[in-house]
């Protein structure tokens, strides 16, 4: 039942970077802000220069809620619950179409794993990393997080997922952040410090 929720997670999130219209521009020269293009200085001197500082703003936030837990994300994150099938156990789906981020988190009953290994968040994680599609890193930890990503394919295009979990009094939270893999690098980061915002409600 767990791998079968663990492919289920995969293939919707997957599903939500293409039904997002999410197929990258490649094109180097577009507007995109991660493109290091975008720092090449104005050599038009022909209108005056000013010399002071671009003033640039953080990022506003917004708290997203799933289950028992909240985590807090740029606003550029926008709900897309609706492309979660009816009966599946994932709580919340977010993209972000901007940046070509997926955000996704499901939560499991702890009572589902009476009887079983899984009696800590530990193990629920190990579970997880094994049930993982693809060529998952070893289990990597980040002041308490622990966390593994990996690298699937999915009709012709390649993700990277970072993963992680929760735990609240009565459930295990499994969650997910990925992107292109090309991408993956530029916002690993990111998900790590994101990762650390999530909290009990």
């Amino acid at each position: 039942m767990k791998r079968v929720l663990a492919i289920l997670l995969v293939c919707i999130l997957a599903f939500s970077l293409a039904s997002c219209g999410m197929f990258f521009n490649r094109n180097p020269n577009n507007n995109n802000k991660n493109n290091n293009n975008s720092s090449i200085p104005n050599t038009d001197h022909s209108s005056s220069v000013v010399d002071t500082p671009i003033q640039t703003e953080a990022p506003a936030n917004q708290d997203i809620t799933f289950g028992d837990m909240v985590i807090t994300l740029p606003v550029g994150f926008a709900e897309s619950n609706n492309l979660i099938p009816e009966g599946s156990t994932i709580q919340c789906l977010y993209v972000n179409s901007d940046d070509n981020l997926v955000f996704g988190a499901f939560g499991e009953e702890k009572s589902l794993f009476e009887g079983t290994y899984v009696s800590s968040l530990n193990d629920y994680l190990n579970v997880q990393h094994d049930n993982a599609k693809g060529e998952a890193s070893e289990i990597k930890e980040d002041n308490g997080l622990r966390y593994f990503d990996y690298t699937a394919s999915n009709e012709g295009s390649t993700f990277t997922y970072f993963s992680t979990a929760f735990e609240s009094d009565d459930e295990y939270y499994f969650v997910q952040f990925y992107t292109m893999d090309y991408l993956y690098s530029l916002y690993e980061d990111s998900f790590l410090n994101w990762a650390h915002t999530v909290r009990k409600a």
